[in-house]
């Protein structure tokens, strides 16, 4: 009998990996695309101004040559880092509470499925979260108009959730 539950447990497995993962394929879209809109209707017009911190296009472009659960740790991290970014005092910033309550809600959602498809844990991707740390601290450390500092954060966690979209989007 273990050995009959065993076989059917690796047979589960390898189907897993052939078939890919079923959040990626039939989910990860459907939330991408609420929380995108979610993140444009809790504010204002999204700025135009720079932030002052490079977008890590390098770290992009390695994911994407990545093989699929690597891309999908990777995609994991980057939802992690904005769910930590945003969980903050969020007092300054000029944004309708309801709609970031359901912004964070359905990340958090989007981040537990694309968790479901990793197998096992792998180190953080240390230049992405140095990235996020850096973004942080030039924005909320130094620009004095937090509603502003805010608003840029915004417009970069815009630019990384379309970022991961489409590397889910093509990838996996």
């Amino acid at each position: 009998m273990k050995a009959f539950l065993s076989v059917c447990s690796f047979l589960v497995f390898v189907l897993h990996l052939t078939q890919g993962c079923p959040w990626m394929q039939h989910k990860f879209q459907q939330y991408s695309k609420k929380y995108l809109i979610l993140l444009e209707e809790m504010g204002g017009k999204v700025t135009e101004d720079s932030v002052g911190v490079h977008f890590p296009e390098e770290l992009y472009k390695l994911a994407k040559k990545s093989e699929p659960e690597k891309l999908s740790w990777f995609v994991a991290q980057v939802l992690e880092e904005v769910s930590e970014l945003l969980d903050s005092d969020l007092d300054d910033a000029d944004w309708d509470e309801k709609k970031v309550k359901d912004f964070m809600s359905t990340l958090d959602t989007q981040l537990d499925g694309t968790l479901s498809c990793v197998g096992s844990k792998t180190r953080r991707n240390k230049r992405l979260h140095l990235y996020f740390k850096k973004l942080r601290n030039e924005t909320l450390g130094k620009i004095e108009d937090k509603t502003q500092a805010w608003e840029l954060i915004r417009k970069e966690v815009h630019n990384h959730l379309r970022r991961v979209n489409h590397l889910a989007s093509i990838h996996i």
